[in-house]
Order: C-alpha cells, then sequence, then structure tokens
C-alpha cells in the first residue's frame, strides 16, 4: 500500500467518524426537542383539563366526612392568616406613630391618592371640590387610625336642604368581618342631628360605603359637623380626607371630608 492509497482511507475513515459524530448531535437535538415538548405538552388545554378532572373526580371520591375535615382545616388556617395579618397590621400602625416617621411624615410625605382613586369614588372627587372650597396644597390621603382617637371629625357647609345620606372611603388593612363604622351628623350647636351605622365587612376598594338616614330638612342653613369612629374593631382602620399642614410642615394639620352626598 502506498502513501497516496493511506491518505484515502484514512480519509474516507475520518469522513464516516464526522458523520456519526453529526448524527449523534442531531439525535442527541430531536430527544431534547421532544423532551421540551413533552413539558410544554404537559401545561396544554387538554392535559390540564385532564388533570383537573382527575382532581374532581379524587375529591368526589371523598366521603361526606372527610369533606367535612378538609372544610375545617381550611377554615382553621384562613382563620390563622386573619390573625397574623391582623398583628402585621398594628405593627405597621405602630411603625407609623414613631416620631421620626411622624416628622418625615410632615415634611416629605407628598403622596396624593387623588388621581388613583377608583372609578367609583367619582361623586366623593365631585363633592368634595364642589362644597369644600380651596383645596390649594391639600393632599388625599388616609387618616389617623380609628382605633388611636375617639373620632375624627370635619366641617362642611353644604348650601343645599334634605341632606339624607354621606358616601365615606374607609381604609382597611386587611379583610375584616366583625366591627362596624359610625357616622354621626352633628349641626352648629353641637346637638345631635342623624346617626348611622355601616358594617365594617362592606367596606370596599371600588366602592364607597353608604351611610343613610332619614333627611336633614335644614341641611342648608348651617355648618355640619361629621364624625366618624368605629366600633368592635381589633385591627387598624383609617378613612381618606384631605390633608393639608400650615407652614411647609411646622404650622398645624388641616383636614377636610373625602365624601359625597346624598340628597332627597
Amino acid at each position: 500500500m502506498d502513501i497516496n492509497e493511506a491518505r484515502a482511507i484514512w480519509s474516507a475513515s475520518r469522513v464516516r467518524d464526522v458523520r456519526r459524530s453529526l448524527n449523534a448531535k442531531a439525535l442527541a437535538g430531536r430527544e431534547q426537542e421532544a423532551d421540551v415538548l413533552d413539558d410544554v405538552s404537559a401545561f396544554s388545554p387538554f392535559r390540564l383539563h385532564a388533570r383537573a378532572t382527575r382532581s374532581d373526580i379524587a375529591l368526589k371520591s371523598l366521603s361526606r366526612e372527610e369533606l367535612l375535615q378538609e372544610i375545617v382545616e381550611l377554615q382553621e388556617e384562613l382563620e390563622l392568616l386573619r390573625d397574623k395579618g391582623k398583628l402585621i397590621a398594628r405593627e405597621l400602625d405602630l411603625f407609623r406613630q414613631r416620631r421620626a416617621i411622624f416628622w418625615s411624615d410632615r415634611f416629605r410625605n407628598t403622596f396624593d391618592a387623588w388621581n388613583l382613586m377608583n372609578p367609583g369614588f367619582q361623586q366623593l372627587k365631585d363633592d368634595s371640590a364642589v362644597f369644600n372650597g380651596n383645596l390649594d396644597g391639600y393632599r388625599l390621603q388616609p387618616s389617623i387610625s380609628l382605633l388611636r382617637v375617639p373620632y375624627v371629625s370635619y366641617k362642611v357647609k353644604l348650601n343645599i336642604a334634605n341632606l339624607c345620606g354621606v358616601l365615606l372611603a374607609p381604609v382597611v388593612e386587611i379583610p375584616l368581618t366583625t366591627g362596624e363604622i359610625t357616622l354621626q351628623i352633628l349641626g352648629t350647636s353641637q346637638e345631635l342631628l342623624v346617626s348611622s351605622v355601616a358594617p365594617i365587612s362592606e367596606v370596599s376598594d371600588d366602592r364607597p360605603t353608604r351611610f343613610l338616614f332619614p333627611a336633614i330638612p335644614d341641611s342648608h342653613r348651617q355648618e355640619l359637623i361629621l364624625k366618624v369612629y368605629v366600633q368592635g374593631v381589633d385591627a387598624p382602620i383609617r378613612v381618606f380626607e384631605l390633608r393639608r399642614y400650615a407652614l411647609n410642615g411646622f404650622g398645624r394639620l388641616s383636614t377636610k371630608p373625602f365624601a359625597g352626598y346624598i340628597f332627597a
């Protein structure tokens, strides 16, 4: 065998090796692609529906006693989560009351929720602009926690007779199932005109809380005082209000109601 024949044999062998390598890589690529497709198909609507159907069958196969036990365990877990949420809300409220945070809030808190409110609160924005007078410098922010004070109060002059309802925007840190929020309306001489109560469970992020009461015939003849407080609650609750600190934060806090009004 001469040198040229040896080179030809070596070249043919090299070509075969390269082809085998390429074929092996192609096969590995196809297997990897197949694995990926299998993973994707595992989450296809048909596979997911099949899994859900199997879960439903398994659930239906449980006895009545087992289902009741599942419900009890879920209720206990929900109650535990609710208790943890209340604890976190209280700790957050304590944090807000720290002196450093309190003074920082006076000078640095530029948050204004006016343009962030759900469309369901549009009447409150409209009525606040109409009945509160000049709002220059005021920002829409949550009040102090109603658990920390006997009540919060606001003065308003409506100039319209027969007020029969008020819409407010309470703020709850976590969903609550017990307790109530009360609205009292006093006259200029501090006499109680009407009172209305709403369950805390009715407070929602997408609509105001309604307080309805018998019409006040002379609501247009005097300045009214809106007094808001809570009863029977065990977590911080606040209410949106219009706030402004005088003297660039060095002066007293001035508040106006963020409220809508219903007239008979």
